[in-house]
């Protein structure tokens, strides 16, 4: 069994002081609002907890080898505990009538209590760590590796029994475990043994804590307007992971500041929120861009921090400076579409642009200015290919970097690094946003710059051209059979789906710009952002009704890559149901391609059967996403072949899966701002 708990710092981009003594005649504040809710996923059940000063996370794993992990969204830092495995699966969970509870004590530590219960004749602590989350997922993901810090905790019997460290950072961390309810705790070598009362199940009692300054939440209410939907997990799910510093990518693995997510989920979210969070999330982007305008991916903080600073040369005077990793590529253009659709299309935002643009960045820089860089440095990037048309000059992954995209695994491009979805959707959004920026005069009045953008525009348009892929009916037809019967599924409907060469769009292009041909969901950016042609609108609705492996629809969702298609088994393997962007469901891609799909179909200028296909793509599309609405809030989900049908499985939770997915997600709560299409009603029949 493990136990992971998990806390995330301020980021101290934010004048966010939590010592202030209220005066002597101050009336009383109100009740801090109280979240608690839980998420079962698979064999993890989630539970989740956020009042005042206190946001905690817990999971607990049943099985074979339980686990529990707690994560609190304040200092980036964690406790995992590992119990040797059972001879029997054991069902592992909060008590019965026992709910998630916080604890704050005098001397500054704060967390939160739970009384678990398992049935088993033992649980032995076969190892503990505590320490960074960053920390924590590298070793999960296979080992620290050389070089890594000492992590080392102190024991204290008590009882209770603790593990206490201080961290890196100088911040301590504690877990305390109690025997309940006849249960009992021995410690047997350094180990940790609870074993079971009468009853044959092992009661304790943890205390996880830890002294980091707080996070300032948004309230739900102060997140939503009256145009959410009325979602209630997503709206949980939001409100936990929102804060007024930043918004958290997701919990327990991505308790952080993440650039691309934070703008995509605004994105998505902008007709559901309060301009106060916007503005929060949109600042917390400004404030962190690189001095020539380049969008953070992620930021390190707490004592990962600490530990990657004092590697640096020279040091910086404040080793708990949070470190920010500028890899990606799609964050850097994802900003301007975000800016403008909020400053010059939102009527709140119009209103609130001048003050918001007069805000400065930590380092004295005003967000107008430093909005500016990043609009330069999108037109620095894309002027190559204006100049020379070619896929020698489309925007590649950064030199010696297999990642740079939302398919951030190693191999979620296939080997590729010109990526679908930055070329063909996201440079000409930003390149069109650039230029109405400039032309605004909100950054200041500057009309060449505004020309240059909306020449760089016009001479990206069309740049899908470069990805297309054909397949002939009849070779199509023999790999998707092919492949169908190597993942275990029916193929037969599939293959009857293949009346004429099958066309899509590569995922990605090589450095030889050779197109990678995996069909994919990345289309989905190019309904969200772009104005595309009829045909382009074809092939994507094509993709979303055809059952997989011919396309991207199966019975648990939109599958966001199918590989069926390579004729290269090398290059089929780096996309499986174990691979996290391999042929699995991302919540949040669902989103997007539906709120692609509800956009195109608001134009007025498309031919009646684009529209009809549109239509019925949507409709398909809903389905799978209503089918799977229990898992909504999460990240992704895979499947397993049963009965020549995928069947849904939790991503992480079964043999060969890469990584683990979070349980609530930032950009999976999108659905917040989207409606399903209205169910079609049945002909009406005439009078009797």
């Amino acid at each position: 069994m493990l136990l992971a708990l998990a806390a995330c710092a301020g980021s101290g981009y934010a004048d966010h002081r939590t010592d202030v003594t209220p005066p002597r005649h101050a009336a009383p504040s109100p009740a801090p609002e109280l979240l608690r809710f839980d998420i079962m996923a698979g064999s993890i059940a989630n539970h989740f907890y956020r009042r005042g000063p206190i946001a905690a996370h817990l999971l607990a794993t049943s099985g074979m080898a339980p686990r529990l992990l707690v994560a609190f969204p304040a200092g980036n830092a964690g406790i995992v505990l590992g119990f040797a495995p059972l001879a029997q699966p054991a069902a592992f969970d909060l008590a019965p009538l026992a709910p998630l509870d916080g604890v704050e004590q005098p001397d500054g530590m704060r967390g939160v209590m739970a009384h678990l219960v398992a049935r088993a004749p033992a649980l032995r602590v076969h190892h503990a760590m505590l320490a960074g989350i960053r920390f924590l997922r590298d070793e999960m993901a296979g080992g620290l590796g050389p070089g890594a810090p000492s992590l080392a905790y102190e024991v204290d019997p008590g009882p209770p029994v603790a593990l206490r460290r201080t961290m890196l950072d100088g911040r301590r961390i504690e877990l305390r475990i109690e025997p309940r309810e006849d249960s009992t705790l021995t410690l047997e070598k350094n180990d940790i043994v609870l074993h079971a009362g009468p009853g044959g199940e092992v009661h304790f009692l943890v205390t996880a804590l830890q002294d980091e300054l707080p996070l300032a939440p948004f309230p739900v209410e102060e997140i939503v307007n009256a145009n959410a939907a009325s979602d209630t997990r997503a709206r949980q799910a939001l409100s936990f992971l929102s804060y007024r510093e930043k918004l958290l990518a997701g919990s327990w693995r991505f308790l952080t500041y993440f650039g691309r997510d934070t703008l995509l989920a605004l994105q998505m979210l902008l007709p559901a929120l309060e301009p106060p969070a916007i503005e929060a999330g949109l600042g917390s982007v400004l404030d962190r861009l690189a001095p020539d305008g380049d969008v953070a991916h992620e930021e390190a903080i707490g004592e990962y921090a600490v530990w990657l600073n004092a590697m640096t040369t020279p040091r910086p005077a404040d080793l708990r400076a949070p470190v920010l990793d500028y890899k990606m590529i799609d964050d850097d253009f994802l900003l301007a579409p975000m800016a403008a659709a909020y400053l010059l299309d939102m009527p709140a935002g119009r209103a609130r642009a001048e003050a918001f643009l007069a805000r400065k960045t930590p380092s004295g820089m005003l967000y107008r200015d430093a909005l500016r860089q990043n609009l330069t440095l999108v037109l620095a990037r894309t002027a190559p290919f204006a100049a020379h048309p070619g896929p020698e000059t489309l925007v590649a992954l950064k030199p010696g970097l297999p990642v740079g995209n939302w398919r951030d695994s190693n191999q979620g491009l296939g080997g590729g690094n010109i990526p679908f979805d930055v070329n063909v959707a996201l440079v000409p959004a930003a390149l069109r946003a650039a230029a109405r920026l400039f032309a605004s005069n909100l950054l200041g009045p500057d009309a060449a710059a505004a020309s240059e953008a909306q020449t760089l525009s016009d001479a990206w348009k069309g740049v899908e051209r470069f990805f297309r892929v054909e397949i002939p009916a009849a070779t199509a037809r023999a790999r998707v059979s092919e492949y169908a019967a190597a993942v275990g599924l029916d193929g037969a409907a599939a293959v009857a789906s293949i009346d004429a060469p099958i066309r899509f769009f590569a995922i990605a292009l090589d450095a030889a710009g050779k197109p990678i041909p995996v069909m994919h969901s990345d289309t989905g950016f190019v309904l969200l952002f772009d104005e595309p042609s009829p045909e382009l609108l074809s092939l994507v609705a094509a993709e979303l009704l055809r059952p997989f492996p011919a396309g991207l629809r199966t019975d648990v969702g939109m599958l966001v890559a199918n590989p069926a298609y390579a004729g290269d088994p090398a290059l089929a393997a780096m996309f499986t149901r174990a691979d996290y962007h391999g042929t699995v469901v991302w919540s949040w891609q669902q989103a997007a391609m539906a709120a692609g799909l509800s956009r195109q179909l608001s134009r007025k200028d498309l031919p009646a059967v684009t529209r009809e296909m549109l239509l019925l793509a949507e409709r398909a599309l809903w389905e799978g996403i209503e089918a799977t609405h229990a898992q909504r809030a999460e990240e992704l989900w895979s499947w397993e072949p049963v009965g020549g049908k995928a069947v849904l499985i939790p991503f992480g939770q079964a043999r060969g899966h890469v990584d683990e997915s979070n349980a609530l997600q930032l950009w999976s709560t999108v659905y917040l701002a989207l409606r399903p299409p209205p169910r079609p009603q049945p002909p009406r029949s005439g009078p009797r």
